[in-house]
């Protein structure tokens, strides 16, 4: 029987993954060691072995999952990983599905002697990373008390240029102009957005070549470094474990003033401080941060989105106040894909139409038995596959072009983050949505149960969204996961109906006590709707 093997081969830095020295000898190592055995994978990685997100190592367990290794071959035990808890939880995982570990320099016998060894190995190696780390963090600090910046590297500063020779900053003084230019209009009463408008206007580029937007601009008004004033350790990022989603995420905490490092000289100065000062005092003006704030409640905020462009939609006032609408956010010039053609949408037509058909469909028992007996006699839903097949592909085509409009230079990393997250967030939906599309139901909904329970729920529910507060159709609209689009003509709705197990009679106690359509550790059956209604024009 032939062997299947999988080559995995890590190097730290990307220079070293440039250079391809390290991961070629590692590789060719490894590879002269699987003589005679099948190799059906050659992974790589380029990142710390203090983690276990890399995506080499997780395809290769992925592989061990799916049972499709007999094999591991690495170069040495550190290659794998340097946490010793994380070598642990791969030697397991390789034992569980029958395969091995194989060790170009080392061998390890399938015994508690081996075990001992490779453990006591990883946790040298885990040792060793933690004094690299130590010696960086220590020679990057007398560094910087040197008067040098810590690290060269990063997208730098708006207004200066890293000069390697002296490893400080060299003023730019074009930039170094508009930098004044926009604290003087800001401590001028100027808007952050005020002031992008009219630096594109200018024709006048941005870092990296980009338009400006205002996010950019309050940034820049926060920056401190203007002031010839460069900190180092005022911050840290740590990688935390997300407890709702179990993903890692990276969060900035701030130091305590006692650890901060002032780099003397490192940065020349463009505005002085007492100018600063005042930007810092208007921003923080608790008058001003209630301007842009809408002075009327917008009740689907949040929940809808534009129609033509699936933008989020905002609320707008006109005519002092007297005429309220939603508009699409990219329904003015400025925006980063250009302006959208849709109308604005009157407030009270729209809203009253959504309660009026989210009341319809909870007061309408038989629309919900339908779509259960449909879903279980057709078990997956042709028509809404090829929709969210549909949308994937265009979200994945929006994402491409913000990364290439990134690497160009055109837009900065903050606004890339910006219009990056609602694409990935609405990703994540439509992919677990794909998932049980495509899973076979383990059971159908049973429209008996479904009734003799809904009707009561529904007429219960039907007076609650007609005579909603604010609070209450928030938690409608949050516990039938309603997602809305809208246009001048038309709104389609759509989300889902929890199905009530019999020890649950009222949704509208599930809704109030938790605020979703989840209790505790209980998932609740659901069938989707999606509506489409015209809108009245008045």
């Amino acid at each position: 029987m032939v062997h299947r093997a999988v080559v995995y081969s890590r190097v730290s830095t990307d220079a070293q993954e440039r250079d391809g020295t390290s991961l070629d000898t590692q590789e060719r190592a490894c590879l002269e060691h699987a003589k005679g055995w099948l190799v059906v994978a050659q992974l790589r990685d380029t990142a710390s072995g203090a983690s276990l997100d890399r995506p080499g190592i997780e395809r290769l367990r992925q592989l061990l999952r799916q049972g499709a290794v007999d094999v591991v071959v690495a170069y040495a035990v550190d290659r794998l990983s340097r946490n010793q808890n994380h070598i642990g939880i791969l030697f397991d995982e390789v034992e569980q599905t029958g395969a091995k570990l194989e060790f170009v320099t080392e061998n390890f016998e399938a015994s508690a002697t081996g075990r001992f060894i490779l453990a006591a190995r990883a946790f040298i190696g885990e040792v060793e990373r933690e004094k690299i780390a130590e010696r960086t963090m220590r020679g990057k600090a007398e560094r910087a008390r040197s008067g040098k910046l810590p690290q060269g590297t990063g997208r730098g500063c708006y207004g200066y240029v890293y000069n390697k020779g002296t490893g400080q900053r060299d003023l730019v003084s074009a930039e170094a102009i508009v930098v004044r230019l926009i604290f003087a209009e800001f401590c001028a009463k100027a808007s952050c957005h005020g002031i992008a408008t009219r630096l594109n206007q200018e024709g006048v580029p941005a870092f990296g070549g980009g338009l400006w937007h205002p996010l950019t601009i309050r940034r820049m008004l926060q920056n401190e470094t203007y002031t010839g004033r460069t900190i180092y350790r005022r911050t840290r990022v740590e990688n935390v474990r997300d407890l709702q989603t179990s993903k890692r995420k990276r969060r900035v905490i701030e130091l305590p003033q006692k650890e901060w490092i002032d780099v003397p000289g490192a940065t020349p100065k463009i505005i002085d401080l007492i100018t600063f000062d005042r930007a810092q005092a208007i921003l923080s003006d608790p008058a001003r941060r209630l301007q842009g704030q809408p002075t009327r409640r917008y009740r689907l905020r949040g929940h809808l989105r534009c129609l033509t462009c699936g933008t989020p939609m905002v609320g707008q006032t006109l005519g002092s106040g007297r005429y309220r609408y939603y508009r699409c956010r990219r329904s003015y010039a400025g925006r980063l894909e250009g302006k959208c053609p849709s109308k604005y949408v009157k407030v009270d037509v729209l809203e009253q139409t959504v309660l009026e058909q989210i009341a319809q469909l909870l007061s309408d028992p038989r629309r919900i038995l339908s779509e259960a007996q449909r879903l279980n006699q057709q078990g997956v839903d042709q028509s809404r596959l090829c929709e969210v097949n549909g949308e994937l592909k265009q979200i994945e085509v929006k994402q491409r072009r913000l990364a290439k409009l990134y690497l160009e230079g055109s837009i900065p990393e903050d606004i890339l983050s910006f219009e990056s997250r609602p694409l990935a967030q609405r990703r994540e939906r439509l992919e677990s949505e794909l998932k049980d599309l495509l899973q076979s139901p383990k059971r159908g909904l049973n429209p008996g149960d479904l009734e003799e329970n809904l009707p009561v729920v529904a007429a219960r529910l039907r007076k609650w969204v007609l005579d909603a507060t604010d609070e209450d159709l928030d938690l409608i609209l949050k516990a039938l996961s309603v997602q809305i689009k809208a246009s001048q003509e038309e709104v389609h709705i759509e989300g889902i109906v929890p199905i009530l197990p019999e020890e649950d009679q009222y949704l509208v106690t599930i809704v109030q006590t938790s605020g979703c359509m989840f209790k505790s550790n209980q998932k609740l059956e659901s069938v989707p709707f999606r509506i489409t209604a015209q809108l009245t024009k008045v």
